[in-house]
């Protein structure tokens, strides 16, 4: 195996992990002696792009964030840019060098997270795309009876608001990056530093290289395009995905309780930020 191929895959488990360990920070419970939230049917988001800007906001009402990292380390250098929207829309751009013996290998690509959908490519290819379930978990709600959105709605408020609770509380390991605390976390060999109010990693550390970001925008000048999927992607492998029952995730956030909603948010994984390989190992006899 390359260097550039064993980059990858330190890379590609990496992220992995360490967004699978975010779920599960994440998900957080209403106590049963707690009071109920009060519902509010006036409050209650009557579209797709309301109801999500609820449930998967940013911080301090931010209209969007961006945020830019540098990729130091023995097997691995480069960039990489993630833009967040409220709802739940992600962008991520990375370009990436890495030398294997004489040969200087670069590598750049782009991942883009739609309520709908997760696209994922090298520069100049189709990808693969992915479906993403909060469009359909949105639709689900706007199919519910005024009252019953309310109640969903304040639910999902008393649950962002245990959760910044909780975090004030607990505190644990913390750090600063950018003028951000996140919260350090061991996975293996590996260590993290996550923002926890957007499920974003702002330091990743492991044996092959170092992910740290380095400035935080959180009023960027985005093109207008920025969340949406390029016409490449029109011809990208179409990947299977989960079937999810919205109407039993809805009832349990109504009542209280966050778990299978804390799936459809943080399921989706960062990309493997892989590498070409050298072309002695791609030719094909």
């Amino acid at each position: 195996m390359s260097r550039a191929v064993a980059v990858a895959v330190a890379v590609a488990v990496g992220l992995g992990l360490a967004i699978g360990s975010l779920g599960c920070n994440w998900i957080g419970s209403r106590d049963a002696k707690d009071e109920a939230p009060v519902a509010d049917a006036g409050a209650a988001p009557d579209t797709v792009e309301g109801f999500l800007a609820v449930l998967a906001p940013l911080p301090e009402g931010a209209p969007a964030i961006e945020i830019r990292y540098q990729v130091t380390g023995p097997a691995l250098e480069g960039e990489m840019r993630v833009a967040l929207a409220p709802g739940g829309s992600r962008r991520d751009h990375w370009e990436l060098r890495s030398a294997v013996g004489d040969t200087f290998l670069r590598a750049s690509g782009t991942a883009v997270v739609t309520p709908d959908k997760i696209w994922t490519a090298p520069t100049g290819e189709p990808g693969e795309l992915a479906p993403n379930h909060l469009a359909g978990l949105a639709k689900a709600y706007l199919a519910r009876d005024i009252p019953t959105r309310a109640k969903i709605i304040a639910s999902i408020e008393t649950w962002h608001q245990t959760l910044a609770e909780q975090r004030e509380r607990n505190g644990g390991e913390r750090a600063e990056l950018a003028g951000v605390s996140c919260l350090r976390t061991r996975i293996a060999a590996q260590n993290v530093c996550m923002w926890e109010e957007t499920g974003v990693m702002l330091e990743y550390e492991g044996s092959a290289f170092h992910l740290e970001a380095i400035e935080i925008n959180r009023e960027p000048e985005l093109a207008p395009d920025t969340f949406e999927l390029p016409s490449l992607s029109a011809a990208a492998k179409v990947l299977p995905g989960e079937t999810h029952d919205y109407d039993a995730v809805l009832d349990e956030l109504a009542e209280g309780s966050y778990a299978k909603v804390s799936v459809l948010l943080y399921a989706p994984a960062l990309p493997a930020l892989e590498l070409p390989k050298p072309a002695d190992e791609s030719a094909k006899p």
